[in-house]
């Protein structure tokens, strides 16, 4: 009755749209050329537009309030070693996104992964950690009770914690991915999830430069450039140092107005 020890959360890229850079600066230049889109394209492809070129384009236009073109790129990952408390929280980004998870009705989890993840506050207290040990012990044990008892795994999967491992592929549009990240790059998020919003913006950054100039926290420059959490989380916020907070934008506009240009 053994569980597994616990797993690190690992995000993997999968792969993408045939050159994202492309399709979102074609996306964008049917709105604004003349030309046909056929036309637009065969440019692409002869090299008579560079790369260079486009991803400039694009650098410009993603720094507008246009963002239905972003829509266009589809990114696709994998995470392991996440849990259900993570996977619920990445569920709630459904617009733009979509996931599939592994089923706790036709895997049996005990026979399939058996493992759980250990909050890192858990192992600050020793006797909370050792509880913790006993208690997926038991869970475990219970777990295969049920199912040599006959019961389905979709029933004995009502003793699972929502700590219990799970794993998910997803794609997500760039739009999508902007505002996962601004929120789930932010300190307020819960550590698991902003561990997995850190992973994907380190891989953009190194598969897609260019584009990950306007990815990250929205507080960042290159994003919202103030925080609009709570003034109390903002000020034990190490940004706040360098960021502004909403409530102290009306006072920034007043002084500056007062100064002049």
């Amino acid at each position: 009755m053994t569980k597994q020890k616990n797993p690190k959360l690992k995000v993997q890229f999968l792969g993408c749209t045939q050159d994202p850079v492309e399709v979102i600066y074609s996306a964008f230049r049917i709105c604004y050329s003349k030309d046909d889109a056929a036309l637009t394209w065969k440019k692409i492809r002869s090299g008579e537009i560079s790369h260079e070129t486009m991803e400039t384009f694009v650098s410009e236009k993603l720094g507008t309030g246009h963002t239905s073109p972003l829509r266009q790129a589809q990114f696709i990952f994998v995470v392991d070693g996440v849990s259900r408390a993570c996977t619920a929280q990445f569920n709630r980004h459904h617009i733009g996104i979509e996931r599939e998870e592994m089923s706790q009705r036709y895997v049996n989890f005990h026979k399939g992964i058996g493992a759980f993840v250990t909050p890192p506050s858990f192992e600050e207290h020793q006797e909370v950690l050792e509880r913790w040990d006993r208690l997926q012990t038991e869970i475990l044990s219970f777990y295969d009770l049920c199912t040599q008892a006959g019961i389905k795994q979709e029933d004995a999967r009502f003793a699972l914690p929502m700590g219990t491992v799970s794993r998910e592929q997803f794609a997500m549009g760039f739009q999508a991915m902007q505002q996962f990240l601004d929120v789930r790059m932010c300190e307020r998020a819960q550590w698991e999830i902003r561990d997995m919003a850190w992973q994907i913006y380190k891989i953009m950054k190194k598969e897609f430069p260019s584009l990950a100039k306007r990815l990250g926290i929205k507080c960042w420059e290159n994003r919202n450039l103030y925080c609009d959490e709570d003034y109390q989380a903002y000020q034990a916020c190490k940004w706040s140092r360098s960021r502004p907070h909403k409530n102290d934008l009306s006072e920034i506009w007043k002084k500056a107005k007062r100064e002049g240009p």
